[in-house]
């Protein structure tokens, strides 16, 4: 009868794991993360048994530490060179304006066409909503909210948004008069479907554009609050969209390219000149975390376990680093304890910069999507919808490549290893061979939200 009982028992809980999987609760998940705590409990008890393998993890730290201060050197070279990036190169765009770093810190939640950024200092003194928002010489949107002063969080509106309009001219060329019109959302092209976007013109003044660039010119515009600071900036290159309309064919990656941007402000702002840096890596918003089990049965699959949990401030998609470089991403955040993918896990999707020798400023790439590890290398996706202009007598770059701009609680400039780019439009795949000192197992250290803030 016991015997027959354990089997049903068995059973039932068997058929309750498949609907669970079938049909995810929350609620339930949590239950069982409770339930299922004396479990953990004994799996930390024996930890002893891991001694077996704590050689290896010994040397594989070692060569991570051996690593680390070249890291970092790169990492804040990185930084320096994309906040260099994200000014204008052309003299008459920095004339009367000052320039307010902004780092992109994700989407806004059901508003794909406005991003959440981080204002330098962590302060918005000093700036107002309608300020023209631009990356180099292009202007990308404008301010549309700002958060309390003391968080220096605001959010920005793109050019792509629905609603958006901004006035504009496209100069004269030898055979074409200039032509002064309004853009703002998304054109209706076919060749959108390629993975391009395009901005739309309205009201043009004339029916043909020249081939000359758009430019900001919102001198006609009694609503603009701020004419003279988005004067000149580019928006686009003009091209007929085979309909007899015109689109521009932007100059930037408005699905995945924006990382660090700027705040064209009047110069007489109300703001400290001199704002000093912080280092994510070095914010204390860290909490270290022991790997306790990793491989997956699937082929392609990268699944590790970690002995922390949401009761110990882990939350779903936290970056997971050794060192500056990332290992992975928390997947699920249990009550005591996290599973996590690593970055040859298919599906691992991150933003991407890259930083290539000899070059002035990093090359934004956008999103990598893995395809899975082989040894020391990881396949990544990637739809390189602008790609990197064609260079005479080169088929691709060497490059070092880094975490971007925009992924909740996975900080930019982390490091994720080296990798020969190709060039042109994509897209593409791309190895990329990762620190062979990293492995899945030993201690990491897990990204915790700011004290100030809740998770969603």
């Amino acid at each position: 009868m016991g015997g027959t009982g354990g089997r049903s028992l068995f059973l039932a809980a068997l058929a309750g794991c498949a609907w669970l999987s079938l049909r995810p609760d929350a609620r339930v998940e949590g239950w069982l993360d409770v339930a299922l705590a004396p479990t953990r409990v004994v799996a930390e008890l024996s930890a002893p048994l891991r001694w077996i393998r704590a050689r290896s993890v010994s040397a594989a730290e070692q060569r991570l530490d051996e690593r680390a201060d070249a890291d970092y050197a790169q990492r804040r070279a990185l930084y320096a060179s994309e906040r260099q990036a994200a000014l204008p190169t052309d003299p008459a765009l920095s004339f009367a304006r000052r320039f307010v770093h902004v780092e992109v810190v994700g989407r806004r939640q059901g508003h794909f066409d406005q991003l959440e950024v981080r204002v330098d200092g962590d302060s918005c003194r000093g700036l107002a909503r309608g300020m023209p928002v631009c990356h180099g010489n292009v202007f990308v949107g404008r301010i549309v909210e700002l958060d309390a002063p003391r968080t220096g969080r605001a959010w920005v509106e793109l050019v792509t948004a629905r609603e958006f309009a901004v006035g504009a001219r496209v100069e004269a060329d030898a055979v074409h008069p200039e032509v002064r019109c309004v853009v703002g959302g998304l054109a209706e092209v076919s060749r959108a479907s390629e993975g391009r976007l395009y901005l739309a013109v309205s009201t043009p003044s004339a029916r043909t554009l020249g081939a000359a660039s758009a430019r900001v010119d919102e001198s006609l515009s009694p609503l603009a609050r701020f004419p003279a600071e988005a004067h000149g900036f580019l928006l686009g290159q003009p091209q007929p969209d085979g309909e007899g309309e015109w689109v521009l064919r932007p100059f930037v990656d408005f699905r995945s390219g924006l990382f660090e941007l700027v705040v064209a402000a009047p110069a007489d702002i109300d703001r400290p000149a001199d704002v000093p840096l912080s280092d994510e890596l070095f914010d204390g918003r860290w909490a270290e975390a022991r790997v306790t089990s990793s491989g997956e049965p699937s082929a392609g699959r990268e699944g590790f376990e970690l002995a922390i949990g949401r009761w110990q401030g882990a939350h779903d998609g936290a970056a997971l680093v050794r060192g500056a470089r990332l290992v992975g991403r928390v997947v699920h955040a249990g009550a005591l304890a996290c599973d996590a993918q690593g970055l040859g896990d298919r599906g691992f999707a991150v933003p991407v910069l890259a930083m290539v020798e000899g070059a002035r400023a990093p090359l934004v790439l956008g999103e990598f999507v893995s395809l899975g590890r082989e040894r020391d290398a990881v396949l990544f996706h990637w739809d390189a919808p602008l790609g990197i202009p064609a260079q005479a007598g080169v088929e691709r770059l060497r490059a070092t490549l880094f975490t971007g701009s925009g992924a909740t609680l996975v900080p930019r400039g982390l490091l994720l290893g080296e990798a020969w780019l190709p060039l042109g439009p994509g897209p593409h795949r791309v190895w990329v061979e990762v620190d062979p000192g990293i492995e899945l197992q030993g201690e990491v250290w897990l990204r915790l939200w700011p004290d100030e803030e809740r998770a969603p």
